[in-house]
Parts: C-alpha cells; structure tokens; sequence
C-alpha cells in the first residue's frame, strides 16, 4: 500500500475513534440524566432508547477499526503496510494499525463498562436478589465488626466490597456492585493476555478481547452479574489461566521460575479465599495438566510439552491450600458426600431428578407461552458457536500435523483440552444431584476454557482469509476480517441481551430499589418479634440477612403457598403474621412468570380479605397484618 493511501486511511480511524469515545461520554451522561425512579422490571426496556443506540455506535466503531483493514492499492490484494498503515506482509500490524486497534480495543472496553455498570450510573439502590442480598449482609457484618472475614467459607468479595466501602467511600451496596464489576475487568483484561502469551500475534488479542466481551461464563443460571461468589471467582479464575500459561512458558532460569511462580501461587491463594469449590474444580483441572506433562516427558521427550515447566509444585500447593482451608469448614466435606451419594444413587436406581426437573421446567415455560428450545437459543446460542470453534481447534492439534501455527499453540491447546474433559465429569455429578443447578457453575468454568480455544480457533480462521499474501493470491477474493466484525457484532446482541435477567428470558430483572430496603429496614425495626413474618419466594429471608448482617443465612421467616394468597391466608397460619408484597414480587409473579403461580386477582384480593389489615405502604412495598383470630370469626 502506498504512503499516500496509508495517510489518508488513518485521519478517517481517528475521526471514528474520536467519535466512538464521544459516543460513550454522551451515553453514559443520558444514563445517569434517567435515574430508576423505582422497581425495574427489564433494565433493557427501562434504559432510554438512546443509551443503547449509544452503545451500539461505539461498539460498532471498535469493531470496525479493530477488524476491518486499511485502503489497499496493490494489485495483488495482499497488505504492504507502511508505518502509518495496514498490515505488514508477515501478517502483523504495523504501529500506526496497532495503535488504531489498541484505542478500538479501548473504546470497546468503555462501552463495555458502561453497560456493566449501568445499574450504578443509573441509581439503583442495589442490584441482585438472593444469594446476592446475603453477601451484602456479609459484607455489612464484616464491615461493623460483628462477624470477621475467616468465620466465612469464601470471603472474597465480601472483604473487596469493604476494602472499596472504606477508600472510595460509596455506600456498601454500590461498593459491592464495584466489586462484580472489577471481577469483569479482570476477566476483560487477562484473557486476552493469555491468548497474546499463547499466540505471540497481536491480532490474537485484538480477537480475544472480544470474545471476553461475550461474557459466556454468564448464564443467569447459577452464574450471574450480581454479587455472587462463584461467578465472580470464575471469572477471577482469567488471572489464575493468564499466570499459569505465563508460568509454561517462563525461562526455566531460577529467577523467572521464582518470580512468576510466587505470583501463581499468591493468586492460588486469592481463588481459595474466593471460592474453594472453585478450587476443587481448578484442582480435577491442573492434575489433568500434570499428568499430561508427566506422560509427555515419557513419550515425547524433545517434544514442546516436555520443554515446558512443569505444574507438579504448583499443582500439590494447590491441593494443600484446598485441604488446610476446608479443613476448618466441614461445609464442603458434607457437600461432597451428598453429590457423590447422589451419583451412585442414580447409577443404582436409574433416578435423574435433575432431568425431572428440566421437564418441569420446559411444562413451565411451556404455560406462559416458551419452550426450552427458546430459551436454550436465547441463554447459549453464543456459548454453542464458540463450543464448536474450540472443537474444531481441539481437533485440528490433535490430528494435524505439519502446521507451523498449530504447533505454536498445540501445548496450550491440549491442555485447555484436558480441562473440559476433566470437568464433564464433575458436571455430571452435579447434573445428577437432586435440587441442584450447581452443573452450571461448572458450565461457566468450562465457558472460561471455551472462550480461550474458541478466540484462538476464531485467530487461526482470521489468519487463513485475512488476506496476507501466504493465504490469499487473488484481488478477488474479500478479506475475511470485515465479516469477523461481523460475526462479533451477532454474537455481541445475542450474548448480552441476556447476561441480565429480564422478561426476555423469562425472569426479572435483579434490580432492589430504594423502597424495598427503607421498608424492610422499619419492618424489622418495627415489628413484634414474636410475630412471624411471611412473604414470596424467600423474600424475607434474604432482605433480614442483607439488612441485619447474620452470621448465618436466615430461614425463619416462611413462604405463602400460592394457593393461599389472597383466599385463606387467616387459616394458612396457626398463629399471627406480618405478610410483605412489594412491587417486585408483583411483576415477577404476574410479568415476568405469566402468573404462572399467583395472579394479578390473587394480589388484589389481599386487602380485601377477612382479618388482613394494611399496616405500612408506600409506592412499591406493602405490610399487611394476618390476625387469624378475626379470620376464623
């Protein structure tokens, strides 16, 4: 390519960047001018128009600065870059391209962050329900000295939600929404360094960058964007992969050796604190590994896995840190037993509850008008396509030889191999198990390992048609790099239409407004304490834990059958009760769930019903008082 084409291709980058970074200022400023004025059904529909027309333009800039290639003026179709243009002839960007891809990737992560942290900018009270309510009382108890971080099994995010509470000095909830946030930014970050370190080619991690963005680990099934400790460690465990691979390929020299394994182990150390059922899984992963290494060094002795540093040390400090950690918490011991009576269990009786319940769950879905096909395509079409670019890699290093390129990655390759196969089996186990959707806590694991082969198999598609003149010999045959950008604009909308929970996946948003705190926090103040408090779906429970910080999860406090609500509530209950309704369990129940188990009627009649008496209202929450002795009168 000419200088002169070179030249007058870089101004028309710089403007789209210069656009794209005032795109995201502007978006983020139209997001925080539209605070949640309450409950939030769907933060998609309830986040203004322009907000994600705003996202869309910035994200479509990065990817189109990132893939698409400069002017070419040869007649050959290949890339004769300059220092201000395209890709030199071996196939690697030059300054000036780099650093347009370096400022898209950039401008991706800001629209990225932008849209992680949409819950803050735009004034939610706090973001999460559930499991989530219960690490912000943790983090409560911690921070007011009532309980101390080791009386936790994994006390991770609840001490960097502290750590954040006392620098930055936000209030906890926003400190913890901090907290998941940079867990993403780790993930955003470190695995593309692993596939830079694995691949030595820059485009490799342009590609990578955006395969993180996709967030596959993210099901809303057990692995969520809300404070929980799992997800977050799973996503922490990018750092974890980054320093293993670091640590093959480090100089065998004793100072490398020592340098990068003391950072592995340190971050060993952060993923147990994090989460040790992680650690179990990591552990099935990294003995894989070592024997890979060991039969390696007995095969193929001159091979490049024998050449590599071996994971033995690392692997057994692993074990040690698992065994001394759990050995002061019986949690996981009796967690294992029940998994693995469950397993044998079914091999004996031939009973699958966990298939049972996926055949409730499709009748489900099924009564408010879904079908598990649906919902399968909304929630893992992303994770399906790169699942079947990472076998096709895993193929391609196994059976084929006489490639320089596969060569380069094949040791990496086979061992992100062993990692899945490892974890299929603690994946079945869990499948297994009764009550339990903890599989797909291991399904985000192996979504980790998914991402990492599948950016590498979609590097090895980019370098086959991306037009250097090696591969391509033709004017007429179109670079493939445009239809990349493309294929990452799809999955993009796919993935992160339902990497938070809404109607669209059936489900409600997480989202806990201001008056749902206030009013849990005057009923527990308020209230008789020998009066018992009932609610929806575990309601209660989990707001008692987040706003009095309990050492123990609380599980006093009972559900209201559906069956009950609205109709016989005074003969539900032997003695008085206190019954709280809010806003959000409205529209989960009538919206989001089609009324699948209490309707809108249900709700209507609650006031109206013999012996319940409204106690305490606002916009989004009500208390009722159930005296049962008026009822029966």
């Amino acid at each position: 390519m000419s200088s002169q084409s070179a030249a007058s291709d870089d101004p028309f980058r710089k403007l789209a960047l210069a656009i794209g970074f005032l795109t995201v200022a502007v978006t983020a400023f139209l997001a925080h001018e539209s605070p949640a004025a309450g409950y939030e059904l769907s933060i998609y529909t309830m986040t203004p128009d322009q907000v994600w027309v705003g996202l869309l333009v910035a994200m479509s800039i990065a990817l189109a600065v990132a893939f698409v290639p400069g002017a070419r003026t040869d007649t050959d179709g290949t890339d004769n870059g300059t220092e201000t243009g395209t890709d030199d002839n071996d196939g690697t960007p030059s300054r000036g391209l780099f650093t347009s891809r370096l400022l898209a990737l950039g401008l991706g992560g800001l629209a990225m962050t932008v849209f992680a942290t949409l819950p803050i900018i735009r004034g939610y009270r706090f973001f999460g329900h559930h499991d989530a309510l219960t690490h912000l009382g943790w983090a409560r108890a911690i921070a007011e000295g009532t309980i101390v971080p080791f009386d936790l099994y994994y006390p991770g995010i609840h001490t960097v939600t502290v750590l954040v509470n006392a620098v930055l000095g936000t209030s906890l909830e926003h400190s913890m929404m901090l907290t998941v946030f940079l867990s993403l930014v780790v993930f955003w970050v470190f695995v593309p360094l692993c596939i830079g370190t694995v691949a030595s080619d820059r485009r490799a991690v342009v590609i990578a960058t955006f395969s993180a963005f996709l967030l596959l680990p993210i099901t809303t099934i057990s692995m969520f964007m809300t404070a929980h400790a799992m997800s977050q460690a799973v996503l922490f465990s990018a750092l974890l992969l980054y320093l293993f691979v670091k640590y093959l390929r480090a100089d065998r020299s004793l100072a490398s050796i020592s340098a990068v394994g003391i950072a592995l182990a340190v971050t060993s150390i952060a993923t147990v604190v994090y989460h040790p059922q992680l650690v179990a899984h990591l552990i099935v992963v990294f003995l894989g590994i070592s024997l890979v290494q060991f039969l390696a060094r007995r095969i193929a002795a001159t091979g490049r896995i024998a050449s590599q540093t071996p994971m033995y040390g690392q692997s057994l400090f692993l074990v040690t840190l698992f065994l001394v950690w759990t050995s002061n918490h019986g949690f996981f011991g009796g967690m294992i037993d029940h998994f693995l009576s469950s397993a044998v269990e079914f091999i004996l009786a031939g009973s699958n509850t966990a298939g049972d319940s996926v055949a409730m769950q499709g009748a489900s879905l099924g009564a408010i008008g879904g079908s598990l096909v649906e919902i399968f395509l909304k929630l893992f079409l992303p994770q399906l396509v790169f699942s079947v670019l990472a076998g096709g890699l895993i193929l391609g290093a196994v059976f084929v030889r006489g490639s320089d390129w596969l060569a380069r990655i094949r040791p990496e390759t086979l061992y992100f191999a062993v990692a899945l196969i490892g974890l299929v089996p603690l994946f079945g186990i869990y499948f297994l198990a009764p009550d339990s959707t903890m599989y797909f806590r291991v399904f985000g694991l192996m979504m980790v390992f998914v991402t990492l082969l599948g950016a590498l198999a979609i590097y090895g598609l980019c370098s086959r048609f991306s037009g250097a003149s090696r591969w391509r010999r033709s004017r007429f045959v179109p670079s493939g790099q445009p239809l990349f950008a493309v294929g990452f604009a799809l999955l993009l909308l796919l993935s992160l239409a339902a990497v938070f929970s809404s109607p669209y996946t059936y489900t409600p948003t997480a989202h806990v407004s201001n008056q749902d705190i206030q009013g849990y926090e005057t009923t527990f103040d308020d209230r008789d304490g020998e009066i018992g408090l009932v609610g929806l779906r575990n309601g209660p429970n989990r707001f008692d834990d987040a706003v009095n910080g309990n050492g123990e999860r609380m599980r006093v406090h009972q559900d209201v059958p559906e069956s009950t609500l609205g109709r016989n509530l005074t003969e539900e209950f032997e003695g008085d009760r206190y019954l709280v309704l809010t806003q959000y369990d409205y529209d989960r129940e009538v919206i989001a769930y089609g009324e699948l188990r209490y309707s809108d009627a249900q709700f209507s009649a609650v006031e109206n019903e013999r012996g319940v008496s409204r106690i305490h209202s606002t916009d989004e929450f009500e208390r009722y008082y159930v005296d049962t002795e008026r009822g029966d009168a």
